[in-house]
């Protein structure tokens, strides 16, 4: 038998064009020394069999010439006839899609995976040693990586969104980007200048990308954020995006309580939820250890990592420990300031570079009296302290040009410094000169923002106006209403209404109503009622505009406008007229309504007549409804209950028990135990909660005490938390803790949020505050949200005005309110609890 010819330059990774294409494959038949008759032979053998599509002698010869341009499924019979494994199928599959016609094959500045420089990407450089500064230190696997590229192999068929979440320093981009190079060396990495480059390229998406955003944080929050839709586009059209993002910073915008009105948060929430996120934990596993432990011998980065004992692995490889000793070790107070100067800029909610002029003013708030005898070159030498590199990986202070010039235009901290000031000055608030100078030399608008933010929450209101202020000099009306809320509190009136005028009349923004209705507030305290009727009535406020006509005494004129509104047939306005003869006790009008068929207005009038006492009124306007609009079957129950009339409303409740509604089987136990029949309750309970297991809170509230340990045995949190509970009452706090302890170390968030409780209830506050403090500063539980308001409220509670005012200065949502009740001797807001809904029988609302 003849051997086939040896063919030198077979290397589908270098096909970009149609014209390559062909001549790859010409090769490839060549070597395999067949006819283009013998590979149509060959094919038909191997289509009858069902393998793949047919190949005819034309269409072998058409791709080997380039006359014709194949589908992925006659390459697929191409290869197999040429004998190419199936392993080595996968780049000629990615040489078809680069080289198909009228398809731009890369964007502008894209690069190979394989080829990218994992520096410039956002790997930090290693620590030197003198004799290996060549080197570069192994990659030790992590647990998560397994998952991580078996996410990338899935995305890379349809598009995906991959996302590394972690504290700082902890390997997140060296993670990805080993995930990356393994699975799509052969894939063109784009890493975007700014969010225009992004959008060109979801204009023009190219195949096989792989869009590169380190730091995700710098693309969000910004004068021009990336958003939802471009994400969305780019994944429709197959793109790959990876990034990493801070903990603390994911946490803010996904895991935080909503806002009412803030449509830039519900639009980052949306656009971090469509990505898979991965966490990267701070420290080794014990598998991880092990497989650092079998490359130390080898690796002289990883043997001096791993004999570090006091700091991460990977932060020894950043050199994290040595940049937070130049910072706090610095020669001399000068030094010191300027880096501290930086990083609480950072931690107050600046993201780009500080100017020299921000560090000079504001390192005069942090010297104090000392500031008299500096040297004349303080600055210039601090700044070459700071940007010098330690240990070659990354100075202290990062040095930015405006990508012309050699000479840098203003300095950012260095991420690890940024984690470390969290943890060690997290109640340390800046003085005024600090707050000043920010004002005075930060212009981005997304920071002034934040910085507005973090001065309200710190109950600075005075700089916060200042930051609001900067902001409207510049056209931005977002934060008018705060400005003009503060300027109303020193009592400038006139300054505020001046304020508010262009704010109301621009272009719709997410506090344009709050601003109308200051403004409408303003005018009428100036006797100009007319205009503010005018003024909210044209912007389609209609609750404001009501309220306001109530207020006024124009009670009369308020009924004609909710009546006109209502005639159109709208089911809000129908509930804006029906509140509005709430307030005002009009029963005729809401009963004449309610005759009509007006279901606002029908329960309206039901609530309006119970609380007058005339519950069996009530009942008969609701008991209509009961089967058609969700929340009217409870409030009969609720009140048949009140009037005593206990198996009427167990009648109501039964048809939804037997259509399996877990509100009802949950109703229908509380109102048997209320009523003494606790057993009966019980063995309800014990039947339904087998096909339900959305009654296993109520369940483990009822069960036989003897049954409790059991059932905590099989899992189930209701019953854990209880059996804890009863524990720690007896005595046995440590045993509770035991349990719940590794529960909330795993990352389950209701026993995180259960431990601290135990602890505060059962004499150990401070340890509850500790850990409390701790999950808010590390950030390593996702789902600690609950943990600054727990903190705050235990506070309150204990009445520790010090330690309260501590978390004013350290920006702790919620902190400013209860410190004031606290000072004025009041009592704290009560928790949210689930809104039930008095007299709205709408639909959307939650009940049977």
């Amino acid at each position: 038998m003849t051997r086939p010819p040896d063919v030198h330059g077979i290397d589908p990774s270098s096909v970009t064009t149609p014209r390559q294409l062909a001549e790859q494959l010409e090769r490839l038949r060549v070597r395999a020394g067949l006819s283009y008759a013998q590979m149509a032979e060959r094919a038909g053998r191997i289509a009858d069999g069902g393998r793949c599509a047919a190949l005819s002698r034309a269409s072998a010869h058409g791709y080997a010439t380039g006359a014709q341009f194949p589908t992925p499924e006659r390459l697929l019979t191409y290869l197999m006839v040429c004998q190419v494994p199936l392993a080595a199928i996968r780049p000629w599959m990615a040489a078809l899609e680069r080289a198909r016609p009228g398809r731009r094959s890369a964007a502008p500045g894209a690069v190979r995976v394989r080829e990218a420089l994992p520096h410039r990407l956002g790997v930090r450089l290693p620590i030197e040693f003198e004799e290996a500064r060549d080197e570069t230190p192994g990659y030790v696997m992590r647990d998560l990586d397994e998952g991580l590229r078996a996410a990338l192999a899935a995305a890379s068929r349809d598009g995906g969104f991959l996302l590394l979440n972690g504290r700082s320093c902890v390997g997140k981009t060296r993670t990805l980007h080993e995930a990356v190079l393994e699975v799509l060396p052969e894939w063109w990495l784009v890493q975007p200048a700014g969010p225009e480059a992004i959008r060109e390229l979801a204009a023009a998406p190219t195949p096989r990308t792989v869009l590169w955003l380190d730091e995700l944080q710098a693309h969000l929050g910004t004068a021009d954020p990336l958003t939802e839709g471009t994400v969305r586009t780019l994944l429709h059209a197959g793109t790959v995006i990876v990034g990493t993002i801070w903990t603390t910073e994911y946490q803010a915008r996904v895991l935080a309580p909503r806002r009412a009105g803030d449509a830039r948060g519900d639009e980052e929430r949306r656009l971090l939820g469509l990505a898979r996120v991965f966490d990267v934990a701070d420290a080794f596993t014990p598998a991880e250890h092990a497989r650092a432990l079998a490359r130390a011998g080898e690796d002289r980065w990883v043997r001096a990592a791993l004999d570090s004992a006091d700091t991460g692995f990977t932060q020894v490889l950043a050199a994290a420990p040595d940049l937070v000793r130049r910072w706090e070790c610095a020669p001399d107070p000068y030094a010191e300031h300027v880096i501290t100067a930086a990083v609480d800029a950072r931690r107050l909610g600046v993201h780009g570079p500080v100017s020299e002029e921000f560090l000079r003013a504001a390192v005069r708030g942090y010297l104090g009296d000392r500031r008299a005898v500096a040297p004349p070159d303080w600055l210039r030498s601090s700044l070459d302290y700071a940007t010098a590199p330690v240990r070659g990986v990354a100075p202290a202070l990062m040095p930015c040009t405006d990508g012309d010039l050699e000479v840098a235009t203003g300095y950012i901290a260095t991420d690890c410094l940024l984690q470390r000031a969290r943890e060690t000055r997290r109640v340390l608030c800046p003085g005024d000169a600090v707050w000043r100078a920010l004002s005075e030399h930060c212009h981005d608008p997304a920071d002034l923002q934040r910085l507005a933010r973090a001065a309200g929450l710190r109950m600075r209101y005075e700089h916060a106006a200042a930051f609001h202020r900067r902001l409207f000099d510049r056209g931005d009306h977002r934060g008018a209403a705060d400005l003009a809320e503060e300027l109303i509190r020193q009592g400038r009136s006139d300054e505020a209404f001046e304020v508010l005028r262009p704010a109301v009349h621009a272009d719709w923004h997410s506090d344009r109503a709050r601003a109308t209705a200051q403004w409408a507030g303003l005018l009428a305290v100036r006797g100009r009622t007319q205009e503010a009727v005018d003024l909210l009535s044209a912007q389609g406020t209609r609750p404001e505009l009501l309220k306001f006509l109530v207020r006024a005494g124009r009670t009369d004129e308020a009924l004609r406008i909710a009546r006109r509104w209502a005639a159109g047939g709208d089911r809000a306005a129908d509930g804006h007229l029906a509140d509005l003869l709430a307030e005002l006790g009009d029963e005729e009008a809401l009963r004449a309504r309610a005759a009509a068929g007006q279901v606002n207005s029908t329960g309206r009038l039901a609530e309006l007549l119970a609380r007058r006492g005339r519950r069996d009124e009530a009942i008969a306007l609701y008991l209509p409804y009961v089967r058609t609009e969700r929340g009217a079957a409870d409030r009969v129950v609720e009140l048949l209950v009140e009037e005593g009339r206990v198996e009427e409303a167990l009648a109501v409740l039964r048809p939804f028990v037997a259509a399996g509604h877990s509100r009802a089987h949950a109703m229908l136990a509380e109102i048997l135990v209320a009523h003494g029949r606790e057993a009966e309750a019980v063995g309800h309970l014990r039947a339904a909660v087998v096909r339900d297991p959305n009654l296993h809170e109520q369940w483990a509230q009822l069960c036989p005490l003897e049954e409790l340990p059991a059932l905590a045995a099989t899992g189930m949190w209701p019953a854990i938390a209880r059996w804890t509970r009863l524990l720690a009452g007896h005595g046995h706090l440590d045993r509770a803790l035991g349990i719940v302890g590794p529960m909330a170390d795993g990352g389950h968030v209701p026993a995180a949020r259960h431990l601290t409780e135990l602890l505060a209830d059962h004499g150990r506050l401070r340890e509850a505050l500790d850990l409390l403090r701790n999950r808010i500063t590390s950030g390593v539980l996702l789902r600690a949200w609950w943990a600054p308001e727990q903190l705050t409220r235990l506070l309150f509670a204990h009445g520790l005005a010090d330690e309260l005012r501590a978390e004013v200065d350290a920006g702790t949502a919620g902190a400013a309110e209860l410190l004031g009740r606290l000072t004025a001797g009041g009592t704290a807001p009560a928790a949210a609890e689930p809104q039930r809904h008095r007299g709205y029988i709408l639909p959307e609302y939650g009940g049977c």
